[in-house]
Formats: structure tokens, sequence, C-alpha cells
């Protein structure tokens, strides 16, 4: 098994596939291979995106911005943890969530909307199972972003609480 089959069975949007190199061998099709330096921008804030990213060697740095336009890192992510970026990109047009920067020289392996469409209508079974993982990642992220809204608004009433405001 080549370099990219490894890495695209330890990706889990293709775990169903992990054991099948022909399907494996499908998904890589999807792919090209893109080099970037360390600095540059992979994905900006803001901006329309339609890429999904697999880091296939070197790390990336996850900011986002805050009200008053200062950036924060997120998060560090490297290849050695089977990561992707950019998923919801696959499925619709929309802004880009945050920002996301070569820490090191990287490689990635990419794709974008335009060919997952085009491999979905040639392999409806395939492409639906790995919508449906993205599904599932997104309805993850959701709930934790209900819970992490509800633990913020529970600590701003006990915050106002304590010091006897009346809201």
């Amino acid at each position: 098994m080549n370099d990219n089959l490894s890495i695209l069975k330890n990706i889990i949007l293709f775990e169903d596939f992990k054991e099948d190199v022909e399907v494996l061998r499908k998904i890589e099709q999807l792919f090209v291979e893109r080099d970037s330096r360390k600095g540059d921008v992979i994905i900006r804030e803001g901006k329309e995106g339609d890429e999904l990213f697999i880091i296939k060697s070197g790390c990336v740095r996850i900011l986002k911005n805050t009200l008053q336009d200062e950036k924060y890192t997120v998060v560090i992510l490297s290849a050695d943890q089977n990561i992707f970026f950019g998923e919801i990109g696959l499925l619709l047009n929309d802004k880009r969530s945050a920002t996301v920067v070569c820490e090191v020289d990287s490689t990635f392996l990419v794709t974008n909307r335009k060919k997952f469409t085009e491999f979905g209508e040639r392999e409806p079974h395939i492409a639906l199972m790995i919508v449906r993982k993205i599904a599932r990642i997104l309805a993850s992220r959701l709930s934790k972003s209900n819970q992490d809204v509800v633990t913020l608004f529970s600590a701003l009433v006990s915050e106002i609480d304590s010091q006897g405001m009346v809201y």
C-alpha cells in the first residue's frame, strides 16, 4: 500500500473503507498533493472555500479572530494525528470559520467540491458514506457548541449573581 493509501485509511472520513484497497484507490484519485511553505495561509477565515485538506506531512496552526479582530490560536495540528480540515467546503459554499497557517513546510492531499460531486455521481454509495461521516462530525460539533453556550451563559449568570446585579 502506498503512502497516500496508508494516510487515507486512517482518516475518519474514509474509515468505512480502510480494509478495501480498491475503494481507497478510487478515493485517492480525488486528491492532488500540494506543498506549502512555513507561514503560508492555507485557509483564511471569512473567505469562501471549496477544498478539503489532509495533512500529509508537517503541521498547521488554526487561528480564530476575536470580536476585536485579534487572532488567537485554537490548536496546532500535525500529520501524525491523521488530520483533515475544510470538509464543509465539499458540501456547500460557505465562509471559512478559521484561518489555517503552515507552522513548517508541509504537504497536503487536497480535493475540492467539483471533484467530490463528480465522484458522487460515479460512486454514489461511497460518496454517501463520506457525506454521512461529515454529517456526524458536524452534528457532534454543533452539540459541543450548544453545551459551550450553556456553560458560558451559566457562568455569566453566576458572575452577575455574585456581583449582586439585577438582571
